[in-house]
């Protein structure tokens, strides 16, 4: 399916969280049938910290089955830690890697040459599975996870090396409505960022391995994107169904549900892209030297849901709850929310509309507002990343 490629020893990068990296195994697998080794990697969620071998994240990490993840103190399931027992499982032989952000998109480019000096590596394949990659910014205000997605992005477009993005199990993700996929196709296809369509059937040897890794992690993290990219290989009619995601604060969970169109004519299919054109037409994809900064400016290019809603972060020391929540939670979830959030943390960041609101006073940066204790000095602090957007 894509040994023609032209990479004899690619670096493979699942683009997202979740299951991402379970996706990027699909292409191992199949290049591993033409012979062509390649490794394998997974982004760090910017919303947790995680360690390995018990040393904390750098820029770059290789994963063992010892790597962990937390949130404060609090360790949770960390999938990537059984990608190479379960690689080993299927008879592959590639390395397991983690890339961060933590520590902005310069440290991330920097790390990832070293590795491609180290490992000879000829070329990086960047697989996205669902389509939130694509996404052009308000014109695609439903998508829930763009952090992840958009720093892989910028980092590989600005590489030494060539850079291939594939698409495949497109809006299995919840995150694209059938006439943005529609549209965003025409243009990738226009613009020339389209090098070519694969197709994927179930039988497939490289998708069956990729559905034996994801069932065994299914107990672990069950991943709505990739149990729905399997389903469309298995139909062929359009599918209706509904999505969830969750809100959680802390040890609390909201739930919010939404009907989902997955259109047949897209199942089966790999989109192949030029990585570094498409980032060039994508400005959520954009330089960053932390993950706060990133985040605010993404949540100001585009209102919805990202991986560092509801966490804490720090600020001089200070602890801070990012208390942005997304559009699609509205009504007394909205506020119930919010006011749990705040009893949980001395200073939060909120919006100028849920402060009103709530009747909370606090220090504006708008649109954002900080409320609590050190207030001035954590607004000092946001406005600064606001002023200095490309910097921050």
């Amino acid at each position: 399916m894509f040994e023609d490629m032209g990479y004899r020893h690619p670096l493979i990068i699942g683009t997202g969280g979740g299951n991402d990296i379970v996706s990027a195994c699909l292409l191992v697998a199949d290049l591993a049938l033409a012979g062509i080794e390649a490794d394998v990697a997974g982004l760090c969620s910017p919303g947790a910290s995680h360690t390995y071998d018990e040393e904390p994240e750098g820029p770059i990490n290789k994963v063992t089955a010892h790597a962990r993840r937390f949130i404060g103190k609090r360790e949770l399931t960390f999938i990537d830690a059984h990608i190479p027992t379960l690689l080993g499982v299927e008879g592959l032989r590639a390395n397991v890697y983690n890339l961060s952000g933590c520590f902005g998109t310069d440290a991330l480019i920097t790390g990832l040459e070293y590795l491609i000096r180290a490992q000879g590596y000829d070329g990086i394949i960047a697989v996205d599975v669902g389509g939130d990659i694509l996404a052009r910014g308000p014109r695609d205000p439903t998508i829930l996870s763009p952090l992840m997605d958009f720093t892989t992005l910028y980092a590989v477009a600005h590489l030494s090396v060539p850079a291939t993005l594939v698409e495949f199990g497109l809006q299995t993700d919840g995150e694209l409505r059938p006439a943005g996929c529609a549209e965003i196709l025409d243009e990738l296809t226009k613009k020339g960022i389209m090098t070519s369509v694969r197709d994927l059937q179930y039988t497939d040897r490289a998708v069956q391995t990729f559905a034996r890794m994801y069932h065994a992690i299914e107990p672990i993290r069950h991943g709505h994107t990739a149990a729905m990219t399997i389903r469309t290989l298995q139909e062929t009619e359009d599918i209706h169904t509904d999505y969830r995601f969750r809100i959680q604060v802390q040890d609390r969970k909201w739930y919010h549900t939404f009907p989902l169109l997955l259109e047949k004519r897209y199942f089966g299919k790999a989109f192949v892209m030029d990585a570094r054109q498409l980032a060039g037409e994508r400005h959520l994809a954009f330089p960053y030297q932390m993950p706060l900064g990133q985040y605010l400016r993404m949540k100001q290019l585009v209102d919805t849901k990202a991986e560092m809603d509801m966490t804490y972060t720090s600020v001089n020391g200070e602890p801070v709850w990012l208390g942005l929540l997304c559009p699609q939670m509205q009504g007394p979830a909205r506020e119930e929310i919010l006011r749990y959030g705040l009893c949980t943390c001395t200073t939060a960041l909120l919006w100028e509309r849920d402060a009103a609101l709530l009747a909370i006073d606090g220090v504006r940066c708008s649109p954002f507002l900080v409320s609590g204790a050190h207030v001035d000095t954590v607004a000092l602090y946001v406005s600064s990343l606001l002023r200095n957007p490309c910097k921050s």
